[in-house]
């Protein structure tokens, strides 16, 4: 996934030495030919859409948070054993449980929000299978795993904000898009966010290929032609 190229500037032309392209964050998909490599206006991501409990893998008109806190039952700093041994208390401790992720669930509703983009966790589970099942029934489409060099980029192309506390989820902070919705490509899915701001232009490219090295040698090329056409916008002969 990479930024389509900026219009050319109006000052003379610069040196040759140029300074290195982004990353490049092309997706790749194996299954398929590199015929079947297709241009997409907006953002593509590797992650699956969450199916639990029925969850939707399409929204239109779509308003996007992308947080970076967990919807997860809270855990102490310090490693402990709680020892429940009275089923009343076991219930209590699982209704309180409960109330906290439902509560959470019904902020993020409430801010509008109809999409939400989780960022990858590796202290606790970033979300459980009872907010999933929560956030099925609310009509939110959910897709996990964001990696964390990824944020600055999706926000930068949705428009968004990202969000480290349930407090600041707002409504002001989210993005926009016109759809977004999950489609399979050969084996595996990839979820496709279109209708981006214009503000944005932002565009990606699914490559296919029947093997990982006709994908690593089909990336390659294409950086090497993005980076010819960068060379021709800053230098104008």
């Amino acid at each position: 996934i990479l930024p389509s190229p900026t219009s050319p500037p109006s000052f003379s032309p610069l040196p040759l030495s140029l300074p290195p392209l982004p990353p490049s964050l092309t997706s790749l998909v194996h299954r398929g030919t590199v015929e079947d490599t297709e241009l997409v206006e907006g953002l593509v991501l590797d992650q699956k859409a969450s199916h639990l409990a029925g969850g939707i893998t399409q929204v239109e008109k779509a308003k996007i948070g992308l947080i970076q806190f967990c919807i997860s039952p809270p855990k102490t700093d310090m490693e402990n054993q709680v020892i429940v041994s009275d089923y009343s208390q076991m219930d209590r401790i699982l209704r309180e449980e409960r109330q906290y992720i439902l509560d959470i669930c019904k902020k993020i509703k409430k801010a509008g929000c109809n999409v939400l983009l989780i960022q990858k966790s590796i202290l606790r589970d970033a979300v459980n299978e009872m907010a999933l099942h929560f956030l099925a029934k609310m009509k939110i489409l959910v897709v996990r795993d964001i990696e964390r060099e990824d944020i600055e980029f999706v926000c930068k192309t949705l428009g968004c904000r990202p969000i480290a506390s349930l407090d600041h989820f707002l409504p002001e902070h989210l993005g926009t898009a016109g759809l977004v919705e999950e489609v399979p490509t050969g084996t595996s899915k990839i979820v496709k966010i279109t209708g981006v701001p214009s503000t944005a232009r932002t565009v990606s490219v699914v490559v296919r290929g029947s093997n990982k090295l006709v994908l690593e040698e089909a990336d390659r090329s294409l950086h090497d032609a993005l980076c010819v056409i960068r060379c021709l916008v800053k230098n104008r002969f």
